[in-house]
C-alpha cells in the first residue's frame, strides 16, 4: 500500500484530490486509509490520527443497522463549513452498504454539487452495494484482501506506466508469474481480479497498478 499512499500524498500536495471516493474491497484497511488521508490533510502525517481532527466527521450505521437522510443533511451541512486548519473537510461514511435508497439520492444531489473544498470518501465491500447513479460519481480504489504482489518483470517504475499500457503491463506480469503458477496462485488471483475491475468499473487505471506493491 505504500505506493498508494504516496500516489495520494502527491494528489494532496497538487491540490489534484477527486472530490468523492469509493473504497472498496476486502482489505480491512479501507477505514484506516481514509482516516490516513485526512489526518496528513490536516496535520502532514499519513498514520491513523491519535488524537480528534477538526476537519472530519465519519457516518456509521445506526443501531438499527442503516444510515439515513437525516446523516446525510448533517454530512451536507459539514461540508459546506470553511475549513480552518486544513484545506479540506472530509467525510467518510464508513458503511456505505448501511445507507438506504433515499439517504444515497440525497448524496448523489451533494456530488452533483460538491462544494470546493469538501472530500467525501464511501468505504464498502463491493460496489454493488451502491446505486448505479451514485456509484457512477464515485472515483473507485480497490483494496485488496492482501497486498504485496511483487513485479520483477519490468524495470520501470509503476508511475510511469500510462493508461494505455495496462493491457500490456497485466500481460506481462501474468507471463512471469506463470512461469510458476502453483507458488503464485495467490498472486496470479489477486492480478487477474485487478484486470476485471479495471475492464468492469470506471477505476482508475493509474491507482490501481500503482497499489500493486
Amino acid at each position: 500500500m505504500r505506493e498508494l499512499e504516496n500516489n495520494f500524498k502527491e494528489l494532496a500536495k497538487s491540490e489534484s484530490l477527486s472530490q468523492s471516493y469509493l473504497f472498496f474491497g476486502e482489505s480491512e484497511g479501507k477505514f484506516v486509509f481514509a482516516q490516513s488521508l485526512a489526518n496528513f490533510l490536516e496535520t502532514g502525517d499519513f498514520v491513523e490520527p491519535e488524537n480528534f481532527l477538526n476537519e472530519i466527521l465519519t457516518v456509521v450505521a445506526d443501531e438499527k443497522g442503516s444510515i439515513g437522510i437525516d446523516e446525510i443533511k448533517n454530512l451536507k451541512y459539514f461540508l459546506w463549513q470553511k475549513p480552518a486548519v486544513s484545506p479540506k473537510r472530509v467525510v467518510i461514511v464508513r458503511d456505505a452498504q448501511a445507507l438506504t435508497a433515499d439517504a444515497q439520492n440525497a448524496a448523489l444531489k451533494i456530488l452533483e454539487e460538491p462544494p470546493e473544498h469538501g472530500l467525501i470518501i464511501f468505504i464498502s465491500k463491493t460496489v454493488d452495494d451502491l446505486l448505479p447513479t451514485l456509484c457512477s460519481r464515485l472515483q473507485k480504489i480497490y483494496f485488496p484482501g492482501t497486498v504485496g504482489l511483487e513485479m520483477k518483470k519490468t524495470k520501470r517504475a509503476k508511475t510511469e506506466i500510462a493508461e494505455n499500457e495496462t493491457d500490456e503491463f497485466f500481460r506481462d506480469s501474468i507471463e512471469v508469474l506463470m512461469k510458476d503458477p502453483i507458488k503464485n496462485s495467490a498472486k496470479l488471483k489477486e492480478i487477474l481480479q485487478r484486470m476485471v475491475l479495471v475492464k468492469r468499473f470506471n477505476t482508475n487505471k493509474k491507482l490501481q497498478l500503482r497499489s500493486l506493491e
